[in-house]
């Protein structure tokens, strides 16, 4: 029996995965896809997999970003006698749009596994349990290395959080950080959104080539976004000629398994 394919389902198909009924506007010939898709995964043929970035940065409503990213205290530090606990912190989250309850609960019971997020002080989602995560049998810092140096070459590039970085820096503020600059953003929200979900596309490819993972399926070429995005073709060819990372639309995914 062949080993099945693991996959990364972007934000962009990862609902029409779980759910190809939901209601919305496609084309009978994509939502035929999506139901051959969700059988491969019932089948077994597909291992399922999302990034948590697509379940916490994306997930928040864009009028709640800037008070969410630019909390005040995004970092728990805990002390008991001589152990010292650092976390992110559970309460800033909003907390998920009921709609984003009922797939990510349809997605656990088709079989998603949630890659975790790798960077210090990460917004975290509570409705997520600790069972749901994905983790290679291997030392927690190897994978970390990993993503740190891919998430790196992304940015390098000037894709990923960069783009999100250069956004709200300016020649006042470069001394803040992160959380101080956003307070300050006085820009276009539409742009701020867009490096948002440009920062979380970044991280998770870097997270799916850092799990070693097959394909990555996505309707997201980067058209809309500048062209040093993360999917535009440049960075793809990039990342697919060192770490021979391959990004798929779901038709073409189906027809790798034979349909």
């Amino acid at each position: 029996m062949l080993e099945p394919l693991k996959v990364t389902f972007d934000k962009n198909v990862y609902e029409f995965v779980v759910n190809p009924n939901k209601e919305t506007d496609i084309s009978d010939n994509e939502r035929a896809v999506f139901r051959l898709i969700n059988g491969f995964i019932v089948n077994g043929r597909i291992l399922p997999f999302i990034s948590e970035t697509c379940l916490t940065y994306e997930a928040v409503a864009k009028k709640e970003r800037i008070p969410v990213l630019a909390h005040r205290q995004p970092i728990l530090v805990k002390s008991e006698g001589m152990l010292v606990t650092i976390s992110s912190n559970p309460n800033i989250f909003p907390g998920n749009h009921f709609k984003d309850d009922i797939y990510l609960k349809g997605a656990i019971d088709l079989g998603f596994k949630i890659l975790p997020g790798k960077r210090f002080g990460k917004l975290i989602n509570p409705n997520i349990k600790t069972e749901w995560y994905y983790y290679l049998n291997e030392d927690y810092f190897e994978t970390s290395e990993r993503y740190g140096k891919i998430a790196d070459f992304i940015e390098e590039m000037g894709g990923g959080y960069t783009q999100y970085l250069n956004l709200i820096t300016t020649l006042d503020n470069k001394h803040l950080n992160t959380n101080e600059k956003l307070k300050l953003f006085r820009g276009n929200i539409k742009h701020l959104s867009a490096a948002v979900a440009e920062w979380s596309d970044g991280d998770s490819v870097a997270l799916h080539i850092a799990y070693g993972l097959d394909y990555f399926c996505t309707y997201d070429e980067g058209k809309n976004a500048k062209p040093n995005s993360t999917l535009g073709q440049p960075i793809y060819n990039r990342l697919n000629q060192k770490f021979g990372f391959n990004k798929v639309k779901p038709e073409e995914l189906s027809r790798i398994l034979g349909n």
